[in-house]
């Protein structure tokens, strides 16, 4: 009996492996409620170069990757690409948390506050927002290769497929209040000539106030361009990419 269990164990792993090739897997967020915080970083290119330095030598991923000024790796690939979030990652993760595969409750609702509503989902607060890779295009992560962001314009019908930021009048139609979500603000500038300032909405930050909520950050400067204020207390998260070429 105890040969047959280890023969049937090993039948299962073997198997595992052919209808999941390693060559295939795109990419996966860490299962720990851990996983984002605030630490010291307060700014989007903060927050873009630090998860970026993950893969470079003596850093959180135990890998010897070196990047370049743009942040794409500058040596021969790991097949590992760890990135801030982009906008569209975190879209496809708040869709499958709505789906059949993922949790029946809202967030608000669960008692763990993952995507499957147990501890091997994706953790998300539900309430909190997090800083994501995109926002108004022309003005987010200068020098940074675009391969790391998504870019929209100032208007709505500008959401991309799998984000979940349109809305029912859009051709990428998207999330708009799924869930309880409260917050709907997108990405803009804004020039109060009574007032004598600009505020400029480049970042999107997700979750505030419901998975499916999206606000954006701000920075608000006199008529000279002088920043004055910015509210870039937002927490992010990393995501790991796998694949061949990376």
């Amino acid at each position: 009996m105890k040969r047959l269990s280890k023969k049937i164990i090993l039948l299962v792993v073997v198997l595992g492996f052919i209808i999941i090739p390693i060559s295939t897997v795109k990419g996966a967020l860490q299962a720990n409620p851990d996983t984002y915080s605030k630490k010291e970083v307060n700014t989007p290119d903060g927050w873009m170069t630090n998860i970026r330095n993950m893969e470079k030598t003596g850093e959180a991923m135990g890998l010897s990757e070196t990047l370049n000024n743009d942040l794409t790796p500058s040596s021969e690939s790991n097949n590992i690409d760890v990135h801030l979030a982009r906008s569209t990652e975190y879209g496809a993760v708040a869709i499958l948390s709505a789906s059949g595969y993922g949790n029946p409750q809202t967030l608000q609702e669960s008692e763990i506050k993952t995507t499957t509503g147990n501890k091997t989902g994706v953790y998300f607060t539900g309430t909190d927002g997090e800083l994501v890779a995109g926002g108004l295009e022309g003005y987010i992560f200068s020098g940074v290769n675009s391969k790391y962001y998504d870019t929209y314009t100032n208007a709505q019908s500008s959401a991309r497929v799998g984000d979940a930021l349109g809305n029912t009048t859009t051709t990428n139609q998207g999330c708009l209040g799924w869930h309880l979500a409260t917050n709907s603000s997108w990405v803009r500038r804004e020039d109060d000539y009574n007032a004598g300032r600009r505020i400029y909405y480049y970042y999107f930050v997700r979750g505030q106030g419901g998975i499916f909520s999206y606000i954006t950050t701000y920075v608000l400067a006199n008529w000279y361009g002088n920043i004055q204020s910015t509210n870039y207390n937002y927490s992010a998260r990393g995501v790991a990419s796998c694949g061949q070429g990376l």
